[in-house]
Formats: C-alpha cells, sequence, structure tokens
C-alpha cells in the first residue's frame, strides 16, 4: 500500500451557529484554507499526528473505525497532519482533523471512497472532541460548498449541499479577522450555555427562534445576491448571539466600527465570553475599511475564496 493523501477545507457559519446545536438550521460554507493527512504503512510504532487535548487523534478515530469495520486489529501506519487551519478560531480545525484522519485510515484500509460513511465517522470523532456537537461542522468539511444543515435527532441530520454557491458579487466583500484563540474550547462553552440554557428556557426559546428566523432569510439573501439584506441579517444575527454572551467585549468592539462604516461583522463558532473570540465573519462593499479597522487593533486579517470543495484524495 502506497501513501494516501487527503485533504479538507476548513469552514465558516454564516448564520446558525449555536441555535445548530439545539435542531435550528445553519447555514455553513467552506473556506479555502486547507488542511493534509498523509497516511503510509510503517514498521515502527504510529507517528504521531495531532494532539487535541493532550490525546492523539489515532487513540481516538481507531476504536471507532475498528468497531465500524469489524476489525480486531489495523496494520501499522504513520500519520501526519499538515494544516493550514489556523487552530482554536472556530473555522473547524477539530472538525477537518476528523474528517482528514478518518478518510486517510478508511483509504489505507481500502475501504471503498464513502462521503456519507466518512462523515458518519468524524462526526463519531467530533462527539468524542466537542462533547456535544451539532455535526454541522464535519458536513460542511466532508461534502464542501455552501451546506444548509439541521440535526433533527442523533439518527436524522438534514445535510443539503445546496446547488448555488455565494454569488460573486458578494463572496469578493468578505474578511476574516483573527482575533485570537478563545479561552475556553469549543466543548467548555456549549457545557456553559446549555447550562445557562437549562435555567433561562424563555431566553433559549427566543434565541433560538430568532436566529432560526435570520437564518432563513439569509439564505433568500445570498441566492437572490442582495447586499443589503445580507448585511441587515448579518447584523440582526450577531445582536441574537451577543443576547447570550458568546461575543466578548473585543468583539463587539470591533463589530461596532465596522457597522459605524456601513459593513456588517459577526463571531462565528463558539465565540468567548471575554478575550479574544476566534475568527469574527466581515463583510464590507470596500474590505480596505475593515483591513484598516483590524491594524488598529494589531490583528491578521485575510480574503479566502469561500464554498469550495470538501474533502478530497489529493493522491
Amino acid at each position: 500500500m502506497n501513501k494516501v493523501v487527503v485533504s479538507a477545507p476548513g469552514k465558516v457559519h454564516l448564520l446558525g451557529e449555536w441555535s445548530v446545536v439545539w435542531g435550528k438550521p445553519a447555514l455553513i460554507t467552506t473556506v479555502d484554507l486547507r488542511m493534509t493527512a498523509t497516511i503510509m504503512p510503517s514498521t515502527h510504532l504510529r507517528g504521531v499526528s495531532s494532539h487535541l487535548g493532550g490525546v492523539t487523534i489515532q487513540k481516538i478515530i481507531e476504536p471507532i473505525i475498528k468497531k465500524e469495520l469489524k476489525l480486531k486489529k489495523i496494520p501499522a501506519y504513520s500519520l501526519k497532519i499538515e494544516s493550514a487551519v489556523p487552530m482554536g478560531v472556530h473555522l473547524g480545525s477539530s472538525a477537518a482533523v476528523a474528517v482528514t484522519s478518518v478518510a486517510a485510515l478508511l483509504s489505507y484500509l481500502k475501504v471503498k471512497w464513502d462521503l456519507e460513511l466518512i462523515n458518519k465517522l468524524a462526526y463519531q470523532v467530533e462527539k468524542v472532541l466537542q462533547g456535544n456537537p451539532s455535526g454541522a461542522d464535519n458536513s460542511t468539511i466532508v461534502y464542501g460548498g455552501l451546506v444548509w444543515y439541521r440535526k433533527e435527532n442523533e439518527d436524522l441530520k438534514i445535510i443539503e449541499q445546496l446547488p448555488f454557491t455565494i454569488p460573486p458579487k458578494l463572496s469578493k466583500n468578505f474578511i476574516l479577522i483573527n482575533t485570537g484563540t478563545p479561552k475556553l474550547t469549543t466543548k467548555k462553552m456549549i457545557a456553559q450555555i446549555t447550562a445557562v440554557f437549562e435555567k433561562k428556557t424563555k431566553l433559549m426559546h427566543d434565541f433560538l427562534s430568532i436566529q432560526e428566523k435570520l437564518t432563513r432569510e439569509l439564505l433568500t439573501a445570498v441566492k437572490d445576491a442582495d447586499e443589503n439584506e445580507l448585511i441587515r441579517i448579518i447584523r440582526a444575527g450577531e445582536k441574537n448571539l451577543e443576547s447570550i454572551s458568546v461575543a466578548s467585549k473585543l468583539a463587539q468592539d470591533i463589530i461596532r466600527k465596522i457597522e459605524t462604516v456601513g459593513g456588517a461583522a459577526k463571531i462565528c463558532g463558539a465565540g468567548a465570553f471575554s478575550g479574544p473570540t476566534g475568527v469574527l465573519l466581515c463583510y464590507h462593499r470596500n474590505k480596505k475599511v475593515v483591513e484598516k479597522i483590524a491594524r488598529d487593533y494589531s490583528l491578521p486579517f485575510f480574503t479566502k475564496k469561500l464554498g469550495v470543495e470538501g474533502v478530497k484524495r489529493a493522491w
């Protein structure tokens, strides 16, 4: 068996993070920052590919794959992961690790390339890593493009790779600002927000209802290339996220400045209660305005193509 190389992109939530954990829809797209997993036979101990919370990814994926394929043993291999996806800033890095590692090991075992199987097993890996993930990140990274995702329950997940992508008129105006790695992991953030929602059911109901409505409106705005609606909805979605305190003061300060000059911005993924919140998804007709704001805060920013291909065999 020769070496196998698999790559997968990062992702960004256009809208629907947090609400998607509780069964509401999310609109998510891939971003052209890719992670690559290289697997090859080894006569030595398995190579350490990636540490996630102090655990090597092999210790998570091997039991899952053994159970699925009814294997007692997996032939020795070396797995190496290289990534252009920044870790821990809510661009789907853990899901990308799960997807690329699962896809590479299945390929190493000569299992037929099957996106549904890759996604199923990557979701199981994500449950170990994140505690209560929606499955949206791994699904978007597997299928690619622009994805409509809704988790009804563990056995029913609506994963729709949309037949259209973000129109160029809109896509060229998106820019990402990296505020840094949040203090709390996504797993810990989910646990804390879950505890809040259990005590404040009205807050939960209001948040979920508003976010679902806005996410559905955003789907139409993107399809119609309606820039004014896009800006309005992103602003409203961000305000709703702020209602559950997942956008820190730092993030809010930057977002308000972008709004003041005619743009829109929002946190992506889990966010943070304070300090860095990971990446901010920003939109402005003139990206130089957003770039200046990022420079004022001495924060890195970048523009990458959205809606790119999902997981694939490189060779």
